[in-house]
């Protein structure tokens, strides 16, 4: 059921922590329109739900309890433009109560609610440091990287020594 997918792993859960972690997960609503809202029977690994219900409930079982250190990994993969919505209000209200959010993601959408950026290159750390900043250095990397193409495309690339 929705109600054990949430509370798995938690012995001493109570119904309004996990309806309160459903309502910051933005997924409540839905549950309650179910036909036995959390009681629903949702199958192994949820599969009686779409891809993006799955990781709304799954983000609710994430922040049930309140943890202080969040790993989210690909957390928007199957969202729409609500979920995805959804996903940076529950992110933006989990920062206010202090906890540390690491998210791993391909998925840009998802990177204006961080405060930090860690970017992989090669197997190792290839950039670091605040959002914007990152962001920058990816941008001006992508652009230079376009512009060589573009000479190479047109037969104007300098020689290479």
């Amino acid at each position: 059921t929705i109600r054990a997918d949430i509370w798995f792993g938690k012995p001493d859960a109570t119904e309004a922590e996990m309806i309160e972690a459903a309502k910051k997960a933005c997924c409540h609503d839905f549950i309650m329109e179910l036909p036995d809202g959390y009681d629903t029977v949702i199958g192994s690994e949820g599969v009686n739900l779409s891809g993006g219900q799955r990781q709304r409930v799954g983000l609710a079982r994430a922040i049930y309890g309140s943890p202080r250190l969040i790993l989210l990994d690909e957390p928007n993969s199957n969202l729409d433009e609500v979920g995805e919505r959804a996903l940076a209000s529950a992110i933006q209200e989990l920062k206010l109560t202090g906890a540390t959010i690491f998210v791993i993601t391909h998925r840009t959408t998802i990177l204006s609610q961080l405060d930090r950026l860690l970017v992989m290159s090669a197997g190792g750390v290839g950039m670091y440091g605040p959002r914007d900043q990152v962001m920058e250095e990816l941008n001006k990397q992508q652009l230079v990287a376009q512009q060589k193409a573009a000479q190479v495309a047109t037969g104007t690339a300098p020689a290479s020594a």
